[in-house]
């Protein structure tokens, strides 16, 4: 008995506050739950990237050449805005998922104690108690307890569920953004020039096949950038970038990046107006990786043809855009995992836009279709490089060739396969293959040169290629080689140029200069374009000695290839765009 009296005894302290505590974390718990599961509905509907206004003000420079920098500043600080208020709330997400699972279980911790300390057994009355009264009222809390913790799990999974980042677009995605984008450029038959057509132009990277060798022989030899001395005219790009000039027709393509923004330009032929720049990428946006400061976000060159250009960048971001600077589409292939920076320029093949992007993990050449970006095909690559690809054989035998920290390998442009690969190389290989006098040309610094020779089309199916002979001495670190019909060259970093005899290799001399060289020569009609790094351009003859023609500058630091088009040279430098023409 005296147990049992000990067992009911009552703490009216301890009840007051036990129901204090439970009335308040009950409360407290059913509020934050409560937001938490809105809070989840309303996620799964936002996407930061549409709000309104961003669209609005993207429409204003889409195309627009006259776009003034307020306009890109406020869609930058509006972008900003709503994606740190959308990462702000999330991040409040687990706090307020923790913060509910503890007044939940505070809330029955107080009941249980109020409980304890409040047991009454029912005092009898002179009526009959209704039928199962007791029974009932138990269920009744029963009930409301069950209810109460499925809405605290609810409120739990709402938690964990909501989404605490922005996810990357699906293809399908981005392709039904970009049908929607304001200024979207209408439905474009693609141009598909021929081989003749594209001679006439400077496509890509080193010009026509990227292997350095002008179709024009009439380049200037003479200028003075600071008199105006057959310079045509000099404007300055909007954003930096490594890559070099790119022509097709009356236009000259570049592009420019810094940390945050992505962009192409075109700028008019002839005057040097620019026509348009086109932002990249502000759909998909991603934490910019480290690059070195040699390389920048924007180091491979664009490549056009006909009514396309196309422009990938160091963040991944890939594009190609109409003659207009309308985005025709554009894709995300991916953070680059490269402690340089992604460098590899682009080529096109026909209809097909080919990309080099290696990694140091999970590589691949693609092949996509300049008309809407479907991936045609994909080739892993297991091993990194940062040189650019070349196409040879054209029209009538393509082969595209590439090299990585220890091959050279060469696929059929049209179906990606495999074709030979041959270890050559090693190192950190920055210089693209070279081709002339019916070989394959490679080098790099600290590894050896290499003149490989592929078997005759109708050799036997066993036939390898085969090292003709390798060269160990002076080796270029960035600068290409080049290979004409007669002589290999060799420009470093050390500021040697080396002449080289295709069909054995022997040195037959060696120019000593001194500022390294970064842009890759060019072979213009029996000369030799070769700029050092002080923007110096030594023209001197393809010839069995070294025979300097003429020593003019860009009077600026210079790393980019210039382009060379029917007696034009279009030469980007560290802060200009340049065209010289002999007047």
């Amino acid at each position: 008995m005296q147990k049992e009296q000990t067992r009911f005894k009552t703490n009216d302290v301890l009840l007051r506050a036990a129901v204090v505590v439970a009335t308040v974390s009950g409360l407290f718990c059913l509020v934050v739950s409560s937001l938490l599961i809105v809070n989840y509905w309303q996620v799964r509907g936002i996407d930061t990237l549409e709000h309104p206004d961003l669209a609005r003000l993207r429409s204003q420079v889409t195309g627009s050449s006259e776009t003034d920098a307020e306009t890109i500043d406020a869609i930058r600080n509006l972008d900003l805005l709503a994606r740190a208020a959308f990462f702000t709330s999330q991040r409040m997400l687990r706090i307020g998922g923790l913060l509910a699972l503890i007044a939940g279980l505070t809330f029955a911790a107080a009941l249980r104690v109020a409980a304890n300390c409040r047991p009454r057994l029912p005092a009898p009355t002179a009526e009959t108690p209704q039928k199962y009264y007791w029974t009932d009222q138990a269920r009744a809390r029963e009930l409301l307890m069950f209810m109460g913790g499925l809405w605290l799990f609810a409120a739990l999974l709402a938690a964990v569920f909501t989404r605490l980042d922005i996810p990357l677009p699906t293809e399908a995605e981005l392709a039904a953004a970009e049908e929607e984008a304001i200024a979207a450029p209408e439905d474009l038959e693609l141009v598909v020039p021929s081989w003749e057509e594209a001679l006439d132009q400077w496509p890509s990277f080193r010009g026509p096949g990227g292997y350095g060798v002008a179709r024009h022989t009439n380049a200037p030899t003479s200028w003075d950038v600071a008199s105006g001395k057959n310079i045509r005219w000099k404007v300055a790009p909007p954003l930096p970038g490594f890559n070099s000039p790119v022509v097709w027709g009356d236009r000259v393509y570049l592009s420019g990046a810094d940390e945050d923004r992505r962009e192409v330009y075109a700028f008019d032929a002839d005057t040097g107006d620019l026509l348009w720049r086109t932002p990249i990428g502000t759909r998909i946006p991603v934490e910019p990786p480290r690059v070195n400061d040699d390389t920048g976000w924007a180091a491979p060159t664009v490549a056009a043809q006909g009514n396309v250009v196309c422009a990938v960048f160091g963040t991944g971001h890939l594009a190609c855009l109409d003659h207009n600077g309308g985005i025709l589409w554009e894709k995300h292939l991916g953070v680059p995992d490269n402690h340089y920076g992604h460098s590899s320029s682009l080529i096109i093949y026909e209809d097909l836009l080919i990309v080099q992007y290696d990694q140091r993990q999970e590589g691949a050449l693609f092949a996509f279709d300049l008309r809407d970006g479907t991936e045609v095909w994909k080739q892993e690559r297991e091993r990194i490089s940062w040189a650019s690809p070349i196409l040879v054989g054209m029209p009538d035998a393509p082969l595209l060739v590439v090299v990585s920290t220890r091959d050279m390998d060469v696929y059929n442009p049209r179906t990606g396969a495999l074709l030979w690969s041959v270890d050559s190389l090693a190192g950190e290989v920055g210089p693209s293959p070279a081709y002339g006098a019916g070989l394959f040309f490679v080098a790099n610094e600290y590894a050896d040169a290499s003149a490989i020779r592929l078997p005759d089309a109708d050799a036997d199916g066993d036939a390898e290629p085969e090292i003709l002979w390798q060269f160990y001495e002076s080796l270029p670190d960035v600068a290409s080689p080049l290979a004409t019909d007669t002589f290999f060259y060799l420009l470093t970093s050390r500021g040697e140029i080396v002449w080289l005899r295709p069909e054995d290799g022997e040195i037959v001399w060696v120019h000593e200069h001194d500022e390294p060289f970064y842009a890759s020569p060019i072979l213009v009609g029996n000369r030799i374009y070769a700029i050092d790094m002080d923007g110096r351009v030594l023209i001197f003859e393809n010839a069995e000695e070294y025979k300097e023609i003429a020593r003019p500058t860009f009077e600026e630091t210079t790393v980019a290839t210039p382009a060379f088009v029917n007696g034009r040279i279009y030469a980007r430098t560290e802060t200009s765009l340049i065209c010289i023409e002999e007047q």
